[in-house]
C-alpha cells in the first residue's frame, strides 16, 4: 500500500517529534551537567526541564497541526488531579501485587535497607517519578502517539509508540519485553481515560513501588529491597518473570481490542 504525502508528511512530524526528544535526552543524559546533586535529584531537574521543553516543542508542533492540546490530552480540569491520584493508587497497588507473587512463589525474601528515613525517601521517590513519569508520557502518549493514529489509527499507533517506549529505555530484548509492554497499557488508558491524567498516575505508581523496593537505583535508593533465600518454592524467579510478562502483554493487547470493539464504537453512538 502506497503513502500518500500527507500520510508521509504526517508520519515524518510524529517521529521528528519523537527524534527531538531523543536527541535531547541522548545527547546530554544531563546528569554529568550537574556533578554536586544527588541523583535523584537530577532524575528531578531533568524530568522538569524536559517536561517543560516536549510542551515548548509540542505547542511549536501544533502551530503548524491540526491537532489541538485537547486532542493530545493536554488540557486539565478540576478532575485531572482525582484521576492522577487514584491512577496512582492503582499503579502502586497493581505492581505490588507483582511483588507478592515473586515473594510466595520464588526464594525472594524482603529485606530493610539500613539507615534509611522512610518519611524523606517516599517523598523524594514520589516527586522523582512524578516528573519522570510527565516527562515521559507527554512524549510517548501525546503529539507522538495522535499523530501516528491519523495516520495508522489506534492499534498502530500504541503498537509502535510501545516499541519506541520500549528503545527508549535501552537497545535490549529486555526493554522490548518489559518496558514495551506496559506501554501497551500506558497507550490504551491514555484513549480510554481521554487524557494524561490516569496514564501519568498509574505509570508513576508502577515506577514508585519499584522504586520504594530498590529496583530504580539508577534514580534513587528504596526503603526495602530483596534478597534471594536458600528454600525449595514452587517456581524460579525466572519462571514467573516470564509468566508475568506473557500476561502483561495479553492483557494490553486484550485490552487495546476490548476498547477498539467494544468502548470506543459505544462512545461513537
Amino acid at each position: 500500500m502506497q503513502v500518500s504525502k500527507f500520510n508521509a508528511v504526517s508520519i515524518l512530524k510524529a517521529f521528528a517529534f519523537w527524534g527531538i526528544f531523543q536527541a535531547i535526552f541522548i545527547t546530554g543524559g544531563f546528569t554529568h551537567l550537574f556533578p554536586m546533586l544527588p541523583k535523584w535529584a537530577t532524575g528531578i531537574l531533568i524530568g522538569s526541564i524536559l517536561s517543560s521543553l516536549v510542551m515548548l516543542i509540542t505547542w511549536l508542533f501544533l502551530k503548524y497541526d491540526d491537532l489541538t492540546m485537547h486532542d493530545l490530552g493536554l488540557t486539565f480540569n478540576s478532575h485531572s488531579i482525582n484521576k492522577f491520584i487514584l491512577s496512582l493508587i492503582i499503579g502502586i497497588a497493581f505492581f505490588g501485587l507483582f511483588f507478592l507473587i515473586y515473594y510466595w512463589l520464588t526464594p525472594i525474601t524482603v529485606i530493610s535497607l539500613d539507615d534509611v528515613d522512610v518519611f524523606k525517601t517516599i517523598v523524594v521517590i514520589l516527586l522523582l517519578f512524578i516528573a519522570l513519569g510527565v516527562m515521559e508520557e507527554i512524549v510517548f502518549r501525546g503529539y507522538f502517539l495522535k499523530k501516528l493514529d491519523g495516520v495508522i489509527g489506534v492499534r498502530g499507533a500504541i503498537y509502535v509508540t510501545s516499541i519506541a517506549f520500549g528503545l527508549y529505555h535501552g537497545l535490549t530484548f529486555d526493554s522490548i519485553t518489559g518496558p514495551a509492554v506496559w506501554g501497551l497499557l500506558y497507550g490504551v488508558l491514555a484513549y480510554w481515560s481521554k487524557g494524561l491524567a490516569v496514564p501519568i498516575g498509574f505509570h508513576v505508581g508502577v515506577n514508585v513501588t519499584q522504586g520504594i523496593f530498590n529496583q530504580k537505583v539508577k534514580w534513587v535508593d528504596g526503603i526495602w529491597s530483596f534478597d534471594i533465600v536458600e528454600t525449595i518454592t514452587p517456581l524460579t524467579i525466572n519462571q514467573v518473570s516470564v509468566a508475568l510478562q506473557i500476561f502483561m502483554l495479553a492483557a494490553g493487547i486484550m485490552l487495546i481490542e476490548y476498547y477498539l470493539r467494544v468502548i470506543r464504537p459505544a462512545e461513537n453512538e
